[in-house]
C-alpha cells in the first residue's frame, strides 16, 4: 500500500507534534518574558520548517535549562541555531524567537534573546551541551526544498545590540513559529 504525500506529511506532522509534547514537558527551560517589538526587524520569507534535534543528556551543572533550537535570519537566508543546555545568568530571562505578521501582511522576525530586569538583550549564557540536527534540505509542507544557511551553535550567532524596552508594546513569544504556505 502506497501513502500519498499529504498522508506522509500528516503522519509526520503528528509523529513530530507527539515527539515535541513528550519533550517539552520533561525538559527544564529558562524564565520567558516577550519580545518587545523594538526587537523585531523585516524578513522577506517565513522560516522553514523546525530541524529535528537529538537532545543531549542533561549536564550535572545546578541549574541548567534547555533553550530550543531556532531559525535566525542571517544573509538573505534562515540559517538553523542548534538547541542547547545553559545556566541562566542572574536576574535574566529568555525572549524566545518570534515570527509575526503585522496587518498590512508584512513578515517580522526577532531572535531568541536573553533580557537582563529592565529587558535589555544581554550576552547569551555559554552553551553546556548543543543538540544534534541533521544538516542538508528542509522540505516545506508542499515538498518544496528550502534554501537554508548553516548550522550553527550559539556562539556563532552575533550579539543583538541591547534594545530600549521601554515603552515597547510585547510581543508575545512563539515557541514555533506558525506555518506559512503558498509564499515563496
Amino acid at each position: 500500500m502506497r501513502m500519498g504525500s499529504e498522508s506522509i506529511g500528516w503522519a509526520l506532522a503528528g509523529s513530530l507534534a507527539i515527539l515535541g509534547w513528550a519533550c517539552s514537558g520533561s525538559l527544564p527551560h529558562p524564565t520567558y518574558v516577550p519580545q518587545p517589538t523594538s526587537a523585531l526587524t523585516s524578513v522577506p520569507i517565513p522560516p522553514p520548517p523546525a530541524r529535528v534535534e537529538a537532545i543531549p543528556p542533561k549536564p550535572s551543572a545546578k541549574g541548567a535549562v534547555w533553550v530550543d533550537g531556532e531559525w535566525s535570519y542571517r544573509r538573505g537566508r534562515w540559517a538553523w541555531v542548534l538547541g542547547r543546555w545553559v545556566v541562566p545568568p542572574p536576574d535574566a530571562a529568555f525572549s524566545p524567537w518570534t515570527v509575526v505578521r503585522d496587518a498590512d501582511g508584512d513578515l517580522f522576525h526577532a531572535p531568541g534573546t536573553w533580557r537582563d530586569r529592565e529587558g535589555r538583550a544581554i550576552d547569551p549564557p555559554p552553551a553546556l551541551a548543543v543538540a544534534n540536527a541533521q544538516g542538508g534540505p528542509v522540505v516545506d509542507a508542499e515538498g518544496l526544498t528550502e534554501i537554508t544557511g548553516r548550522t550553527m551553535k550559539n556562539a556563532e550567532m552575533p550579539v543583538m545590540p541591547a534594545m530600549d524596552a521601554g515603552a515597547d508594546a510585547a510581543v508575545a513569544p512563539l515557541p514555533t513559529p506558525p506555518l506559512f504556505s503558498g509564499e515563496r
